[in-house]
């Protein structure tokens, strides 16, 4: 991140912590001891207050976070510009894998429902790790992928629930 948003702090931590702190998430459970430690030199950690807007839809800025502790909501703007919360994220989920992936804006906004940890690799970072640790960034795209067919499949039971609602029975 270039600039931080206000009530968003970078904690400065060893990479050894990172790697325990990684570790200890549901998501890293993929990933031996040793690539979390390699993983583990590509993240920053980060805190953000209460209600701390994390990032904002349309803001050209390409990271993917790991939540450690607190709650962060997902918010997408309809075309009247008020808010609709799409997910609510906790320890060990990820947020921002889009912007990442395609290097475009951020699609929703993210809102720090509580005191919230998480690490944080931009695209930069992730950019270095391929070139650098090629295999170990191929798992960890991998894992992205599957997550967010996981959620696509999810969204697409939600769509369908929903139209068959809206649709009047004949």
């Amino acid at each position: 991140m270039t600039t931080l948003p206000s009530g968003l702090e970078r904690l400065n931590m060893p990479e050894k912590r990172i790697a325990e702190l990684l570790d200890e998430t549901q998501w890293a459970r993929d990933f031996s001891w040793n690539q979390i430690v390699s993983l583990s030199g590509y993240f920053k950690v980060y805190r953000a207050a209460k209600s701390t807007e994390i990032f904002h839809e349309g803001q050209p800025e390409h990271s993917l976070g790991i939540i450690i502790k607190g709650e962060i909501d997902i918010l997408k703007n309809d075309v009247k510009q008020k808010a609709t919360a799409l997910a609510r994220l906790r320890a060990g989920q990820t947020f921002g894998e889009m912007s990442l992936i395609d290097d475009e804006p951020r699609s929703a906004n993210a809102v720090a429902v509580t005191e919230v940890t998480f690490l944080l690799i931009s695209r930069d970072d992730f950019v270095r790790l391929s070139r650098e640790k090629a295999p170990l960034a191929f798992v960890f795209l991998w894992k992205i992928s599957r997550l967010l067919s996981q959620r696509l499949r999810r969204t697409s039971g939600q769509l369908i629930e929903y139209l068959s609602s809206a649709t009047p029975e004949e």
